[in-house]
């Protein structure tokens, strides 16, 4: 099982700094957090090319976005890392991103149809660049203006990027449907399955589709077997913000429970043993950045108010070891964390980090250069991985649990917590 973690560039030392920034970063901390993650035996990183930088226009491409991207990707191989890209992803950290020019009714809809349809569509709090906008999202699936738009950055990066040596793969389309909600799941593996042939004509050799609780309890949303006939490998993102159900659950739990599901899933629909291999991304648990701050905290996820629990570190050192072994003798293909550096206190004023607790102290690293207690506790994890083992899984009818997703995923995380006890 490969283990990797987020890196964004780390932000310059200027008051407006733009939070992961490929054009404006800081070059030598980008190397030291590289070299940090080498040596204790992490192989895989995930750089997230954000959607509002590299792409001002539809049709319009930033050079500077790109050089940066291409500096930090020449450090990865330099540290025999492996580089994963986030690529077209409409979610940044805990926050809805998308460029302005996806946003809002687009002058050739201004019709009283057009207009009906806008404010039938729920505004939400979406981060575009540094300034947070209240527009609804345009159709990111069947608009023509926005499928071109993401058919040229596709052409764009990966036609430029794909022979890179470090890279390994890309994630396309993550968290559109927390920006736009599916209405058809057969329109939304349409749109999937475009992006993955387009990206492989421009030269990708590997490709991932995410899906996470959100998208598991929608009947229309993108599924994991759509994912994998359309020859990607499916990626659960099991970030803290994803709870199947109420209660709290012990840490780590929502994590393997999501992994199981989807596994489950893919076991019974795909008749492919290594399609069945899933990426468990999104892993790490908030901290408390000083002791007066531990417990229940006010925070914003998605755009929607939300309470953040920021736990000690050596609970979430526990949290660490127990569900990365968990997972490599369940048989997950890679697990990756959230995060690997929180930002510096000075820079908690930048979007995303102004409206969440989470994004500021989800890193193993603290913003001032201390390891937490969860980082050294990750280097034994990775220094004693198990061998697969054949597990139970979760018994899961596919034609059940679609008919009602929701539902079903709520039962089978209160049978899977049950088995637990």
């Amino acid at each position: 099982m490969y283990v990797g973690t987020t890196i964004w560039p780390p932000l310059p030392a200027r008051p407006q700094a733009l939070a992961a920034s490929w054009s404006s970063y800081d070059r030598g901390a980008l190397r030291e957090f590289l070299q940090r993650a080498r040596e204790i035996g992490i192989q895989q990183v995930r750089f997230d090319l954000r959607w509002a930088e590299v792409q001002p226009g539809t049709q319009r491409i930033s050079v500077a976005t790109l050089d940066g991207f291409h500096r930090g990707l020449d450090l990865a191989q330099a540290n025999g890392l492996q580089v994963v890209v986030s690529l077209l992803s409409a979610t940044f950290g805990p926050a809805l991103h998308l460029p302005d020019w996806a946003l809002g009714l687009p002058a050739q809809a201004l019709t009283a149809q057009g207009v009906s349809e806008l404010l039938a569509s729920p505004a939400v709090s979406i981060l575009d660049n540094n300034f947070y906008r209240h527009e609804p999202a345009r159709d990111l699936y069947a608009d023509p203006e926005m499928r071109a738009a993401q058919r040229y950055l596709l052409r764009e990066v990966i036609g430029n990027f794909a022979t890179h040596p470090a890279i390994h793969g890309w994630i396309l389309g993550a968290g559109f449907e927390r920006a736009r909600p599916p209405v058809n799941h057969r329109d939304m593996a349409a749109w999937w399955a475009d992006l993955a042939d387009r990206a492989r004509g421009h030269g990708a050799k590997q490709l991932f589709g995410q899906v996470d609780a959100a998208s598991l309890s929608n009947h229309a949303g993108l599924r994991p077997y759509d994912i994998a006939m359309a020859g990607g490998a499916v990626v659960v993102s099991a970030g803290p913000w994803s709870s199947p159900g109420d209660g709290s659950p012990d840490r780590g739990a929502v994590v393997c429970f999501l992994h199981a599901v989807v596994a489950g899933l893919l076991a019974e629909e795909v008749n492919d043993t290594a399609a069945a291999q899933v990426v468990v991304a999104d892993v790490g648990w908030p901290t408390a950045p000083r002791p007066q701050l531990r417990g229940w905290q006010s925070d914003e996820i998605f755009a929607r108010s939300a309470q953040t629990f920021l736990a000690d570190e050596e609970t979430v050192a526990t949290a660490v070891q127990t569900t990365v072994q968990t997972l490599a003798s369940a048989g997950a293909a890679a697990v990756w964390f959230i995060g690997m550096v929180d930002p510096a206190e000075e820079h908690w004023h930048v979007p995303p980090f102004d409206r969440s607790w989470m994004a500021r102290t989800w890193g193993l690293w603290t913003g001032d250069g201390r390891a937490k207690a969860g980082w050294e506790a990750l280097r034994e994890a990775i220094g004693s991985l198990p061998a697969k083992e054949s597990l139970p899984t979760l018994p899961i009818d596919p034609d059940r649990f679609w008919r009602n997703p929701a539902a079903e995923l709520r039962r089978l995380w209160r049978e899977y917590r049950a088995e637990a006890v």
